[in-house]
């Protein structure tokens, strides 16, 4: 650190290896890595309800996941059941995670059915276009709260899938009672995440991003069906076909992104008095505000 250098290579045996800053080796001695048994930093493994769900499963615990993720964006039918079913009955000895549902039924049919960690949210994503065009889903703190009791009662955890734009919406999945939260366009638009790195006409780097059920992922993941089944499944395609995902050039990397968003939940943690997550639940004190009142809480960009 006493030389000057923004950047350092790490190399092994003369091979590149990595790259470390100032900043990173600060952060390597306030972070832990969530490593396993062998060091090996955990992964979790998403499988659908269609096809082989058993070959599959197998598969990924004997590449070594750590989590089994069985996954729908209708999580609460006759095929997730069966297919969970199906993953708890091979006895592979790993968290089964399954969803995505929005209510204490659908938490209590999956725990029944095997699964200890309930993935919640059906449409706050900035890709989804479900309520839009089917009318179905929840806001998302209500689904958490309400599922996350749910859980509770039955030994099983909530993750909060989707609708984060702030740290404040990480420290409100949180209090309504989920033990981790998903994020997902806001790391899109990081320089670690996939994706060419682009620029705009006034040269602002982005990537571009779509939703999984968007017609762009529908010709991706069927382009080798003949024509005509191809035509059918792009008919009934939904989500965000391209969308723009800035870097914000104070915040380009997902490690600058843990860091706001730990600054956050760590401050609202201190706002409640809390030490612990379950401190944070029990402490917190949610209210309702309406919409003139949640701008009125951001920073404005210039004086008025």
């Amino acid at each position: 650190m006493d030389a000057d250098v923004d950047v350092a290579l790490v190399r092994h045996h003369g091979r590149l290896v990595g790259s470390v800053t100032r900043r990173s080796a600060l952060r390597s001695t306030i972070y832990a890595p969530a490593l396993d048994a062998s060091g090996r930093l955990r992964v979790a493994a998403a499988v659908g309800i269609n096809g082989d769900v058993a070959a599959k499963a197998r598969a990924l615990a004997d590449a070594g996941v750590d989590v089994l993720v069985v996954d729908t964006a209708h999580g609460h039918q006759e095929g997730m059941l069966a297919a969970l079913r199906t993953v708890a009955g091979l006895g592979l000895g790993i968290p089964i995670a399954a969803g995505n549902v929005v209510t204490s039924d659908g938490v209590r049919d999956l725990v029944e059915a095997g699964a200890s960690i309930i993935k919640v949210g059906v449409g706050p994503g900035a890709m989804c276009t479900t309520r839009m065009m089917t009318a179905v889903g929840r806001p998302q703190f209500s689904a958490v709260l309400e599922t996350a009791e749910a859980a509770r009662e039955l030994g099983a955890h909530v993750w909060a899938d989707g609708g984060v734009r702030y740290p404040r919406d990480v420290a409100l999945a949180l209090a309504a009672g989920a033990s981790a939260v998903m994020i997902g366009s806001w790391f899109a638009g990081t320089i670690e995440a996939p994706g060419m790195l682009q620029t705009d006409a006034a040269g602002r780097l982005f990537k571009e991003s779509w939703g999984m059920a968007s017609t762009k992922a529908v010709q991706e993941r069927f382009g080798r069906l003949d024509p005509y089944e191809l035509a059918r499944k792009e008919l009934f395609a939904e989500g965000i076909s391209s969308s723009k995902i800035y870097l914000d050039p104070n915040r380009p990397s997902v490690e600058d992104l843990l860091d706001m968003i730990t600054s956050g939940v760590r401050s609202s943690f201190t706002y409640a008095g809390a030490a612990s997550l379950a401190e944070f639940h029990e402490r917190a004190v949610v209210g309702f505000q309406s919409a003139a009142g949640y701008e009125e809480g951001k920073a404005l960009p210039v004086s008025w």
